[in-house]
């Protein structure tokens, strides 16, 4: 990013909002060269002019800029660190069954965002609303259906990083599959793994499993 633009987002950040004038005289700028980054920033829906500031006497109202709330993501967050601190303060805390039940759990709560009705949908219709919904969830899933298997794929894993050092995450993603389809996931590619995605065999519904290769099953659920 600019310069300039840079330092007008974290002058924005650390005021909350501010004018032309002040942000003229914060980068040392003329007016005209300040309201040229601010319209860039605004055309990249990073600021936003946020209200009409009043004078007390004659004279044009001044705009107040203000970041949007997509700006916020541009700057450090620490969510990682916190989510990777609390699973190993959990796995600590609990017995390997008890932490597993919790990603069991997290499946659940997202259980409760999917649309309802799934079992009553032929199953080429219910796919695409699973795959549909996986999607708004992140996964950028898609699903296969030729004559005789169904597929189900996903080239984003949302935990990719925190997977590495607690793989019990992977249940949430065999039970969300499982639930949503009605049928068994058996997982023959795995991102973390070195693979572009994570694919699912998708069988009739039994004991849900977990596998790496689709010649050995293992981990039930």
């Amino acid at each position: 990013m600019h310069p300039i633009r840079q330092k007008i987002l974290e002058y924005l950040k650390r005021q909350g909002q501010a004018t032309v004038t002040e942000l003229a005289e914060h980068l040392e700028m003329a007016p005209v060269s300040v309201r040229h980054h601010l319209d860039l920033l605004i055309g990249d829906n990073l600021v936003e002019a946020a209200r009409v500031q009043r004078q007390a006497g004659a004279g044009r109202p001044k705009r107040l800029y203000s970041l949007t709330a997509q700006a916020d993501l541009l700057f450090p967050r620490n969510y990682q660190n916190l989510a990777e601190e609390s699973l190993n303060i959990l796995k600590e805390l609990l017995t390997p069954e008890q932490f597993v039940g919790v990603m069991k759990e997290l499946a659940e709560k997202t259980l409760a965002r999917a649309p309802r009705g799934l079992e009553e949908l032929p199953m080429e219709e219910r796919l695409q609303a699973v795959t549909d919904f996986l999607n708004d969830e992140g996964y950028m899933a898609f699903c296969h259906c030729g004559p005789d298997d169904l597929w189900l794929h996903t080239n984003h894993c949302p935990y990719r990083e925190l997977i590495k050092a607690h793989p019990e995450i992977c249940h949430i993603d065999q039970t969300l599959i499982w639930r949503l389809t009605g049928l068994k996931p058996v997982r023959v590619a795995h991102i973390p793994e070195g693979e572009i995605r994570c694919s699912y065999q998708l069988r009739p519904s039994g004991a849900l499993s977990m596998s790496a290769s689709p010649a050995k099953i293992s981990h039930d659920v």
